[in-house]
């Protein structure tokens, strides 16, 4: 059972692996407070092209390393702050790192982690269907 436990602990932390996340200059968030499309494509600090739409994940995180998320194009900075208001944040710039995050599904990550989850299960319940055959022909001799 233990093991079983240990399985499902694994599993739910690599959940987390499920995204791949961009690094974008302030310059570029700043571009993030409101659209007239309905999406943006602003540059990553690594020079790539990066799809925002309103229900991308969009992140800003503290100095000391929290991690708040706001809503895309539904938040203002000014000189001094960032407010997000449908989260209730009013946040000090100079708190703030120098960059943002968005989270993209990574659609292989979560397949790969699905068949390994299948995989690792399957393998569970076949041992525990050995386990038991191997159990019970030693009892009846």
């Amino acid at each position: 059972m233990t093991r079983v436990v240990a399985l499902t602990l694994i599993l739910s932390l690599s959940a987390m692996g499920c995204y791949s996340t961009y690094q974008i200059p302030r310059g570029e968030l700043e571009k993030l407070q409101t659209t007239e499309f309905g999406k943006a494509v602003v540059k990553g600090v690594d020079g790539e092209d990066v799809v925002v739409e309103h229900d991308t994940r969009l992140f800003v995180r503290s100095k000391g390393g929290k991690r708040y998320p706001i809503t895309p194009f539904n938040f203002k900075m000014t000189e001094s702050q960032l407010v997000a208001s449908d989260r209730d944040y009013i946040l000090d710039r100079r708190g703030l790192e120098e960059e943002g995050e968005v989270d993209h599904m990574s659609i292989w990550k979560t397949a790969l982690l699905g068949t390994l989850g299948g995989l690792v299960l399957s393998g569970i319940v076949v041992w525990a269907v050995l386990e038991g055959r191997s159990s019970g022909s030693s009892g009846s001799n």
